[in-house]
């Protein structure tokens, strides 16, 4: 309590009457007017302005660290400016390789694939065989094409001999039709003939003897027509039953073949042998890009190294935040705007600082002018600050 007692020994003699009177108390924001009429007002205060003091004090030191930093970044600028033309042929050399290197990698990173993780891995795991698989796969396609083609040539076939068939029953239908028709007819010639032989006494033998030719060329007619009939529906049935034990053949064979197809399908979670070959090209590429991104990277340590070693050996402190920017060593005009973006930040963190001085200064006031007028005060301010940090300069030379 010394340190603020010598710093306040002459609050002494003021008048105990001051209590009541209002104190100006300068904040961040504001001047503020303020009746105090208890401790905890007192109190309050105190922790108000003591944690504004220690917020102020962390940003004003990690504004200066953030300023050196920025500060060192321009220096080295300069420097790098300052190296002769004759040996930046290193360092820009490492500069565009690094540039290049990044670029490759950028394209890498932002190509888009159907394939999936899962197919990936899966492919990962069958790539020994599936460039004969897609082989197969595209082979069975094609079979069970032409399967369906033979499929539905079969059944055309099939239709067109049971057409067939059904036109040999209708004519067999026609010649029964035409037997009894017949039939019918020389009956019938017979009774006139014999009823006219009868009635006149007519000799109706020619009559009769060309009725009993044309039923005798009539019946001729009919049996080899039926005959050949009979002949036709026998060689269509044996084709039919032929063409049937064909389908029913070609049917296991597709059967067979889909189930090959589907099972495929499924196994490499695709919908057709395009689909798969899309996949694994994909598969190819990208496993041809990792390949070559492991190769970037090693080009890119290596280059990095080469342009950090040349850097220092020029002195440049922060040699390494260049590996980032590589393109301002390159242009002349990209290092003009760093430059000034860092002339930017340098004069934003001076606002920052004195902006934060400013407060603190006004805080310290502030605890300085209530100690002043409650002197009674000053043991809790200091417990207070104690618990915020606050060294004791930062009270005695605010």
């Amino acid at each position: 309590m010394g340190w603020l007692g010598n710093l306040f020994k002459k609050s002494n003699n003021i008048d105990s009457d001051k209590k009541q009177n209002r104190i100006q108390s300068n904040t961040t924001s504001q001047n503020q007017t303020i009746q105090l009429n208890s401790y905890t007002d007192l109190k309050g205060i105190f922790k108000e302005n003591g944690a504004i003091i220690a917020e102020s004090y962390r940003q004003i030191e990690e504004s200066k660290v953030e300023y050196k930093a920025v500060t060192s970044y321009l220096s080295d600028m300069e420097k790098i400016d300052r190296i002769p033309k004759l040996d930046r042929e290193a360092i820009e050399d490492a500069a565009r390789n690094i540039l290049n290197l990044n670029k490759e990698r950028n394209h890498i990173r932002n190509r888009r694939y159907d394939i999936t993780d899962i197919q990936y891995r899966l492919f990962e795991r069958y790539e020994m065989q599936l460039p004969k698989e897609l082989t197969s796969l595209k082979e069975a396609e094609s079979y069970q094409i032409d399967i369906d083609g033979d499929i539905k040539r079969l059944e055309n076939e099939k239709q067109g001999f049971l057409d067939e068939e059904d036109d040999i029953i209708n004519k067999q239908s026609f010649l029964r039709g035409v037997a009894k028709t017949t039939f019918i007819v020389i009956l019938v010639l017979f009774a006139i003939f014999a009823l006219l032989t009868s009635s006149s006494g007519s000799n109706m033998t020619l009559p009769f003897l060309l009725t009993v030719l044309m039923g005798m060329a009539s019946a001729l007619y009919i049996f080899m027509e039926a005959r050949k009939n009979a002949h036709d529906i026998k060689m269509v049935q044996l084709k039919l039953n032929k063409v049937i034990m064909l389908a029913n053949k070609v049917a296991i064979k597709s059967v067979n073949n889909r189930n090959y197809l589907e099972y495929s399908y499924s196994k490499y979670m695709v919908d057709n042998y395009e689909q798969l070959k899309s996949r694994w090209e994909q598969y190819v590429k990208i496993k041809d890009e990792n390949r070559r991104f492991e190769s970037n990277t090693q080009l890119l340590e290596f280059y990095n190294n080469i342009l950090i070693k040349e850097l220092k050996r020029y002195k440049v402190n922060d040699s390494e935040i260049w590996i980032y920017q590589p393109s301002a060593i390159l242009d002349s005009r990209e290092m003009v705007e760093v430059r000034h973006r860092l002339n930017v930040r340098r004069q934003k963190l001076r606002e920052r600082i004195q902006h934060n001085k400013e407060q603190k200064d006004e805080a310290t006031k502030a605890i300085i002018s209530l100690i002043k007028a409650y002197p009674d005060s000053e043991v809790e301010a200091i417990r207070i600050l104690k618990k915020y940090k606050i060294k004791q300069d930062v009270i005695i030379n605010p």
